[in-house]
């Protein structure tokens, strides 16, 4: 992806009332895949659930600017995302991404029913004393990955607005064969061997891909 500051990048967790997890899913893909398909500065639109807790959901958007992210909040699509919505989000936790890497494969992903992707949530704490490092590193192995392994269809990597030690990463692999074999790659262990002396945290939560689509590198 074209990554420059203006991207606004975002990411929600969801706390969503027991029993109404199919409603709350039917209007997310009315909003989130009209938007990809209709509105050009809506990049992706990412929702998935922990596997043990549904009402536990979490929601990542990238726009091309503000101005794209404002032109999808007046939309029809999430106005009546919204008013459904009543009702059945209990509290909607949003976090301010800066954008450090942004990657996906060239096929756009369409995804709205169940599958067997792999999807990971990754919050690493990075000593204050190696920011610089860690960006560097990361930055080079994740664009090696995205453009070795075609099982990886996306990756977006962020830090917490007014907090550079904080990172979320969120993946995609195609399946958990997909993911083991990532995590066995050379390239990624050197990743791993060399930034482990410079994380303070590291948390990996493995969720379940509801709804994940975006424009793919078009």
């Amino acid at each position: 992806m074209n990554m420059n500051n203006s991207v606004v990048f975002k990411m929600h967790q969801l706390e969503i009332n027991p029993d109404t997890h199919d409603q709350y899913l039917n209007a997310s893909r009315g909003d989130m895949i009209t938007a990809v398909a209709i509105e050009d500065g809506t990049f992706g639109m990412y929702a998935s659930h922990q596997p043990d807790d549904l009402t536990k959901n979490y929601i990542f958007e990238v726009f091309n600017d503000e101005a794209a992210y404002q032109e999808h909040r007046k939309s029809g699509q999430y106005q009546q995302f919204h008013q459904e919505m009543d009702g059945v989000v209990v509290s909607d936790k949003e976090t301010d991404l800066e954008p450090q890497f942004m990657g996906h494969q060239d096929v756009a992903l369409n995804i709205s029913t169940p599958n067997d992707l792999w999807v990971n949530i990754v919050n690493i704490s990075v000593k204050k004393d190696h920011l610089g490092d860690f960006k560097r590193v990361v930055a080079k192995q994740l664009q090696n990955a995205i453009d070795g392994d075609t099982g990886i269809l996306a990756i977006y990597a962020g830090t917490k607005k007014g907090q550079p030690s904080e990172w979320v990463i969120y993946e995609v692999f195609q399946s958990e064969e997909n993911y083991r074999k990532h995590l066995a790659n050379p390239d990624h262990q050197d990743y791993v061997n060399t930034t482990k002396d410079w994380v303070a945290n590291k948390d990996v939560a493995q969720t379940i891909g509801d709804i994940l689509v975006n424009q793919g590198n078009n």
